[in-house]
């Protein structure tokens, strides 16, 4: 195996990783049921599922990324919808998400500029759990399936 071919390897294990541990994380959030705690392990459920979809850099190739390959195409909407999220709003502030607004109140001796912003519906994306775990649990299947391919050749 040359040394691209092992690099890739490894990154294809470290996205197995990072996949596995979204899919143990879901595990957890199924165990509580504090909106709060709930929020903030579902927002590390996306961040981390998303992460190996994400540019990473490498020392024999610049950029790795998972190809969207490993997504089975029937939950390519979903992943879509994840990715999204995180790359807009969990990772990232971005103004076409949130589409802040700002106003002006001039009270004479002084001003004020109040914001809004959009919010986020976690309770719908709760609703969808048991459709993240599916597709975590077949991207991580895939990842395995990949890796036991490359490992003939190590």
């Amino acid at each position: 195996m040359n040394k691209k071919t092992f690099e890739q390897y490894q990154f294809i294990r470290l996205w197995e990783h990072d996949v596995n541990l979204a899919f143990y994380t879901l595990k957890i959030l199924k165990r509580y049921k504090k909106d709060d705690v709930r929020n903030a392990l579902l927002r590390d459920i996306i961040v981390t599922y998303a992460r190996p979809f994400s540019s990473s850099k490498g020392k024999e190739i610049k950029k790795h990324k998972l190809s969207l390959k490993f997504v089975p195409s029937q939950k390519r909407n979903l992943h879509n919808e994840l990715i999204d999220l995180r790359n807009q709003l969990f990772a990232h502030t971005d103004l076409q998400y949130k589409n802040p607004k700002v106003g002006k109140w001039d009270f004479g001796h002084y001003k004020m500029y109040p914001m809004s912003f959009k919010g986020f519906d976690y309770k719908k994306l709760h609703r969808k759990i048991d459709e993240i775990t599916n597709l975590i649990t077949e991207v991580h299947q895939n990842l395995k399936d990949k890796i036991r391919e490359l490992q003939k050749n190590l």
